[in-house]
């Protein structure tokens, strides 16, 4: 009995090991799908990566595997469907369908056996998809230490917090005020009220978060684009490339944004049909 009670604890530590593997995976393929999506470093800034990863750090394993899977080669991609069908059984069916085996030692080492299974499973699939991601996060500068303060932060059970965890973007945005702000090094960003009171900034693919929570009293209106508002737009316009995309205002005003001349910059103009 005493031999009995051991390979019951064991059993009950090898499911929660392999459903942590599953959780290693499910966040490996988060940042895989927070990265992906930015075609070069300079396209990113500290609130559209908070946005991005508070996004896909929200989904599911299904969803996250749903959304992210076109990334990759068809092999893993079939492992990942597998993956999400392993991780469901284990979430809802193991124990239901496997709990008349815990009675005996032979079926306590079966089910030690087959949740070894799943948990090699998860961790080569893991590899497969860090081995993946490795030149997505060479590209932008995430070090392997970067990644194993990460690793162990998820042992102990902590979580990475955005900056600011603002709302999702509606299809269709009221700007009410625009701003332009200091916020680093002399860097003027343009600040998008919208009538709601939340503020947003210019990203890679249009209107993004923002590190700000209120406007301020020592903001200047941008009176450029002032004159034009309040207008609704949609925030996320179509885009060919990064950093290039056009805001219909009033007055069939054009607020255009292109990639700057320098490194992490942008810049923008308004266009009428009197200055076209």
């Amino acid at each position: 009995m005493d031999n009995q009670s051991e390979l019951i604890k064991e059993v009950f530590a090898r499911f929660g090991t392999a459903y942590f593997e599953s959780e290693v995976l499910h966040r490996s393929l988060c940042n895989v799908y927070a990265l992906a999506s930015f075609d070069k470093p300079e396209s990113i800034t500290r609130p559209r990566i908070d946005e991005k990863f508070s996004y896909s750090y929200s989904l599911t394993l299904g969803q996250v595997i749903k959304e992210a899977k076109h990334l990759f080669p068809d092999d893993i991609q079939q492992l990942l469907d597998l993956a999400l069908s392993k991780r469901n059984y284990l979430a809802h069916h193991f124990w239901f369908e496997q709990n008349h085996l815990m009675f005996d030692e032979k079926g306590l080492l079966q089910l030690q056996q087959e949740l070894i299974e799943f948990t090699d499973f998860f961790d080569s699939l893991d590899n497969k998809i860090t081995e993946f991601f490795r030149p997505i996060r060479k590209k932008f500068g995430l070090s392997d230490e970067i990644l194993q303060e990460a690793y162990e932060r998820l042992l102990k059970g902590e979580k990475d917090e955005p900056l600011i965890s603002q709302r999702a973007l509606k299809k269709q945005e009221r700007i009410v005020r625009v701003w332009d702000v200091e916020v680093a090094n002399g860097l003027i960003a343009q600040i998008f009220e919208t009538d709601d009171g939340n503020l947003w900034q210019l990203c890679d693919v249009g209107l993004g978060w923002s590190k700000f929570e209120k406007s301020e009293s020592n903001w200047k209106l941008n009176e450029n684009i002032q004159k034009y508002l309040p207008a609704n737009i949609n925030p996320r316009p179509l885009i060919s490339e990064a950093w290039n995309y056009e805001f219909h205002l009033t007055k069939d005003a054009l607020l255009w944004v292109r990639p700057g001349k320098s490194e992490k910059s942008y810049t923008w103009g308004v266009r009428t049909s009197h200055n076209s």
